[in-house]
């Protein structure tokens, strides 16, 4: 009598969310080693851990596709990330016409580094700030805020992402409160979003919420309400996310090894990018990437059942041995490798180009313009997160 592989879901490796949450790469050492595919029942998803695993993974988009149960929860349906094909296609087009390259290399200077400016300048006087959320998250939601045409001001953007993301964040725990409010907040999104439409009807303005609301129809034809929310959502959370807390895991990284700061500080152009794209593999900003099995499959001599709610781990990947030398260091004259901080195939992040932008502008303008910039000595960072991980405060200071 012959068998098959074992399902890859009668592995479990039981720890608790808070452990996870804490600091999970011990455990993504570990199971790298150990137990590289595992059902992890704090998170409900069976894990991926290793390189060769997501990437295995990541190139078969027709198996190991979008999930829509967490999409649909937390941004509502239709949306570009619960997509898949022709209809995925079609959604990330509009997209695309303010987040591809050349787009954006025609507006940075513009538009990106005069933000990164205002705001850093704001505290420039001050010696002191806790950078992440007084200055990075600010900088970035309003960057790319007005790259999706949401004329709201600061507070309004900021709520709206803090609010959607705990929500992404807290779907392990469920915590009624967090649920409450961003229902509050999708209410007041919707409602915007249907009067900016209404804007939109009568004069176009090139937003990425105009290319949305025309892309592909006939003049005087324009989409509705619910055909564009749930993608504004994921934009939103996403595309505020990515560029500040990359920035900030890079920033953590670089004034942890004082010697690297003074090079980025002598020459912080030269050095942005290497800066920026060494943080995103040190601590990727998105840890995981959540997939759904559209079929069995067999992946690492194992078999994993259709239906199957699947992490892809970013973070453990970014890590991985057989990839990157001293994984651990933040390195950053490190030989540049691709890394999987903005996801795989055709869910590969569409606004990539623009957080790396963002983030190594701010990084620039911050060693510009905040001498001796470095880790404050009396305020340890908070860094937390598993789902999303990120230095949550980063106190800092300089010679002002």
């Amino acid at each position: 009598m012959t068998t098959g592989p074992p399902r890859a879901t009668e592995t479990v490796v039981d720890v608790p969310l808070a452990e996870i949450e804490a600091d999970p790469y011990p455990l993504y050492a570990w199971m790298r080693r150990e137990q590289p595919i595992a059902w992890v029942p704090a998170t409900e998803r069976l894990w991926l851990t290793t390189w060769d695993l997501c990437a295995e993974a990541g190139a078969a988009d027709e198996i190991f596709g979008p999930t829509t149960a967490v999409h649909e929860l937390v941004y509502g349906l239709p949306n570009v990330m619960a997509m898949s094909g022709e209809e995925h296609r079609h959604a990330r087009a509009p997209l695309d016409a303010r987040f591809r390259p050349r787009a954006v290399n025609g507006y940075v200077e513009t538009l990106v580094r005069p933000t990164a400016v205002r705001y850093i300048d704001e505290v420039r006087e001050r010696g002191r700030a806790e950078l992440t959320g007084e200055v990075l998250e600010r900088i970035s939601s309003r960057a790319v805020g007005d790259v999706l045409g949401l004329e709201v001001p600061d507070e309004t953007l900021l709520r709206w992402f803090h609010g959607l993301a705990a929500y992404l964040d807290d779907l392990g725990r469920g915590d009624p409160a967090i649920g409450a409010h961003a229902a509050v907040i999708k209410a007041e999104l919707r409602r915007y979003l249907a009067g900016r439409i209404d804007e939109l009807r009568a004069r176009r303005d090139g937003s990425t919420i105009d290319h949305m609301v025309h892309h592909g129809l006939p003049d005087g034809e324009v989409r509705s309400v619910d055909e564009i929310v749930g993608t504004v959502g994921t934009m939103i959370v996403g595309g505020f996310q990515e560029p500040a807390h990359g920035a900030a895991n890079a920033l953590l990284g670089l004034l942890g090894r004082p010697e690297q700061a003074a090079a980025v500080a002598a020459d912080p152009t030269g050095l942005s990018a290497a800066t920026v794209h060494e943080g995103l593999r040190w601590i990727p900003p998105f840890s995981m990437t959540e997939k759904l099995t559209a079929a069995d499959v067999v992946i690492g001599g194992k078999m994993i059942p259709a239906g199957t709610e699947i992490a892809m781990v970013i973070g453990s990947a970014n890590r991985d041995e057989a990839r990157f030398d001293r994984p651990d260091v933040f390195d950053l004259h490190r030989d540049r490798v691709n890394n999987f901080a903005f996801g795989f195939g055709a869910h590969f992040c569409v606004g990539h180009y623009v957080a790396r932008q963002v983030a190594q502008i701010t990084v620039e303008e911050l060693f510009t313009r905040l001498p001796g910039l470095r880790l404050d000595p009396d305020r340890e960072p908070f860094v937390h997160g598993w789902m999303v991980r990120a230095a949550k405060t980063l106190p800092v200071v300089w010679d002002a």
